[in-house]
């Protein structure tokens, strides 16, 4: 969300006569000059405080006496009159303490019928129960590209001191800046100060650098990770109804398309037979519309502590709108969102809450963000993620054909510095009737290593007694496949 927007949202809040909201950031300048601009935007004075520093009004050296003592700070502000914003910093592990808790209570008490706030910042907030009903959560916003901007003009600046060369234009430094969105301005200056510091140069060959070390540091995250997209159509094999489908979508991000009145496409859900190509699918969007792509871990969005899971959940979408246009791929969503009618007696609620999360996201988001999201188990998943809305179609991608299966081993062939030309590819694929892509590309792995250790070439004879001795998938769950297709009769729009 653009900063003119969060400082609207935070302005509204304190003419909303809100006695205490909650900022959780570790980007404590950017709030503070968030704040001050709404200070001096409503004519009202703006006063910070740290434990280091005391409370301090803006504009002014001084602390007020012996502040830097928090439940002194409240004293103070409580003798002050008239409309004021005040900035506490690390301020709410303080309220555990009874006496501290209690003044900051008789404060919001106070505050209700003025315009004074307390803006409580802290990288991690929690808030007791007590103050709860008078606290209102601020959700501050990553950096837009304008912050970023002069975070590239402030480091090229410092590196044209060192004498390091400079070859972008205007055009290329935003483009620069805009390599740099998800990352906290802290982030992305030391991001790029190590990427200049490493060359020693500065042209249009540092953005890909950048955006290498940007996706280092958001798998750090734990739960989001920012991936190549090198991978395209040509390496699926089959899914002809699915891969046209996304041609037709492929240009629906770009400014033809809004210019033609596109709606941009919110995603696929794409479930069917384990092995068949569904999360190479799903990375070859991203190559194929020449788009960034992010994987969202959903089994690392769990968390010990209360709230802290929807926190992750909400931090990483937050990041998936900062780098649109983008292609956010869930791998196995069953295993984050799964709800399940005896899921609120397990877990607390925490799998409806993170749920609901997700719902609100994917139902209420208008940036360009396509999410496909792949299922073994589809039947794990909660009808109100299934219902149109929340993806544009589900797709049910089933084992694949003669044709699909003699192109899987012609890729699995090529990909491994062979020539297929050489070898029976309608023998081959004839004979692996009911086999997966994985267990096709299995049983050409398989083939090097037996003509390996045999000292003989790879040859179609090898193949076919590795297929032979293969027992797939659709012979040892040939039950549970047959639940799926009976699933995605009439529930899903075949892939194949």
């Amino acid at each position: 969300m653009p900063t003119a927007d969060k400082r609207d949202e935070l302005r509204l809040l304190v003419n909303s006569l809100h006695p205490i909201i909650t900022v959780e950031t570790s980007e404590e300048s950017r709030v503070e000059a968030l704040a001050a601009e709404v200070a001096a935007e409503l004519d009202i004075p703006f006063f910070t405080w740290s434990v280091t520093a005391g409370l301090v009004r803006r504009g002014t050296d001084q602390a007020v006496y012996e502040t830097e003592d928090p439940d002194k700070a409240l004293h103070n502000i409580a003798l002050m009159r008239g409309d004021a914003i005040f900035l506490l910093r690390d301020f709410a592990r303080y309220l555990e303490q009874d006496r501290i808790l209690r003044r900051m209570r008789e404060l919001a008490s106070s505050f209700r019928d003025v315009r004074r706030s307390i803006l409580l910042s802290a990288p991690v907030l929690k808030i007791p129960p007590e103050l709860q009903d008078d606290a209102v959560i601020f959700h501050f916003a990553l950096p837009d590209t304008n912050h970023y901007l002069k975070v590239v003009q402030a480091v090229m600046a410092q590196a044209g001191a060192q004498r390091i060369k400079c070859e972008l234009d205007q055009t290329g430094a935003r483009q620069l800046a805009q390599s740099l969105a998800g990352l906290t301005l802290d982030e992305a200056r030391r991001t790029l100060t190590k990427c200049i510091l490493s060359r020693r140069r500065i042209d249009a060959t540092l953005i890909a650098e950048v955006l290498e070390a940007k996706r280092d540091s958001l798998k750090q995250e734990g739960v989001l990770e920012y991936m190549k997209s090198d991978q395209s159509f040509r390496d699926v094999a089959g899914l002809a109804n699915l891969k046209g489908w996304l041609h037709k979508r492929r240009g629906a991000f770009s400014p033809e398309g809004k210019q033609f009145g596109l709606d941009p496409p919110k995603g696929v859900l794409i479930t069917g037979v384990q092995g068949c190509g569904k999360s190479l699918c799903a990375r070859a969007v991203a190559g194929e519309w020449g788009l960034q792509l992010a994987r969202l871990d959903a089994g690392a969005l769990y968390d010990k502590f209360i709230g802290e899971s929807e926190k992750r959940l909400r931090k990483s979408l937050e990041v998936a709108e900062q780098l649109a246009p983008l292609v956010l791929w869930i791998d196995e969503i069953e295993k984050g969102f799964a709800a399940t009618a005896s899921s609120a007696d397990v877990d607390a609620g925490l799998t409806q809450r993170i749920l609901a999360t997700l719902l609100t996201w994917l139902q209420d988001r208008k940036t360009a963000v396509f999410m496909v999201a792949t299922s073994n188990n589809i039947s794990a998943l909660p009808p109100e993620l299934l219902r149109k809305g929340r993806f544009d179609e589900i797709f049910f991608v089933d084992l694949p054909d003669a044709a699909a299966r003699a192109e899987l081993f012609r890729i699995h062939l090529q990909r491994r510095g062979r020539e297929p030309g050489q070898f029976d590819l309608p023998a081959l694929a004839a004979a692996s009737d009911g086999f997966s892509g994985a267990e096709v590309e299995q049983a050409v792995a398989s083939g090097m290593y037996t003509a390996f250790s045999g000292k003989q070439q790879l040859s179609t004879d090898v193949l076919l007694g590795e297929i032979r001795a293969t027992r797939p998938l659709s012979v040892t769950r040939r039950e549970d496949i047959a639940r799926l297709r009976a699933w995605a009769a009439d529930r899903a729009v075949s892939a194949n």
